[in-house]
């Protein structure tokens, strides 16, 4: 069920994006030149429909979810792209769009790097001028900085909507460090009550405890651990969440517990 939601929801996320992004000419919109907005913006949107399926399914930012929505950003770019190149032929010496020839789409690759160099070029003052292997060169930098920024932006966005804690003094989202579901609720908090304690060898027998009981299909209930830290100042959240199967088989969540560690605590957390 998780999986298909996320497969509708990013496909329907990205293909909108990119039509949005193609009709008010997005994908190749900066600032002073070189900073991509316009990229960064479809990288937003993209994500929008895996953070949906996140929330929906009362999952969390594990690596898969932001692999697809890396891929689902890169899509809604290079659909925006495809789609301002179908209105390009249709524009152009073509009435209607067939399949494109191998020099039309070089010359219409050509057309973006240069359109790159040239909103580079722009910000510069007049008297500086650069040969030609030069402007191709930035216009190509340019081109694969939109496509970063897309990528990027879509980090951003899962971690952001996804609510993921923001380290202010080191500037970036904490990471997702374990995702731990056990059937043993007693060692889950006997776990918690030794990492507040500041007691991490202790912890960390009981979080091998915790790892050992796994979840049995016949289980009615258990818990589930979710720890992200920032991986610099190592100040961390944990969120410990009672989880219950249902008659019908749908696995309801409901929070438990959620705390909040400084880097002091953060350490003896990392050190389980």
């Amino acid at each position: 069920m998780s999986a298909v939601l996320t497969i509708v929801l990013a496909t329907l996320s990205s293909a909108i994006t990119a039509y949005v992004a193609h009709l008010i000419s997005l994908p190749h919109f900066h600032l002073l030149g070189g900073i991509p907005v316009g990229a960064v913006l479809i990288g937003v949107g993209a994500a929008t429909g895996v953070a949906m399926a996140i929330r929906l399914t009362s999952n969390y930012d594990v690596a898969g979810f932001r692999i697809f929505a890396q891929l689902g950003g890169v899509s809604a770019y290079l659909g925006a792209v495809l789609l301002d190149y179908a209105v390009h032929q249709v524009g152009g010496h073509k009435t209607v769009p067939g399949f494109p020839d191998v020099m039309t789409i070089l010359n219409y690759m050509r057309a973006l790097v240069d359109a790159g160099a040239a909103a580079i070029a722009a910000q510069l003052p007049e008297s500086v001028k650069f040969p030609t292997p030069v402007g191709v060169w930035l216009g190509v930098v340019r081109l694969f900085i939109e496509v970063l920024g897309a990528v990027v932006a879509t980090g951003w966005a899962i971690s952001y909507f996804t609510a993921v804690p923001f380290c202010w003094r080191n500037r970036r989202f904490f990471e997702l460090k374990d995702v731990l579901e056990s059937s043993n609720v007693g060692a889950v908090q006997e776990w918690e009550m030794a990492i507040n304690q500041r007691r991490p060898m202790e912890a960390r027998t009981l979080l091998a405890r915790v790892r050992n009981a796994k979840v049995a299909p016949y289980d009615r209930s258990w818990m589930r651990i979710i720890i992200h830290q920032c991986p610099i100042c190592l100040a961390a959240r944990v969120r410990i969440e009672k989880r219950r199967r249902t008659a019908f088989g749908r696995i309801r969540t409901a929070p438990a517990d959620e705390l909040q560690f400084d880097a002091v605590k953060g350490s003896a957390l990392l050190a389980t």
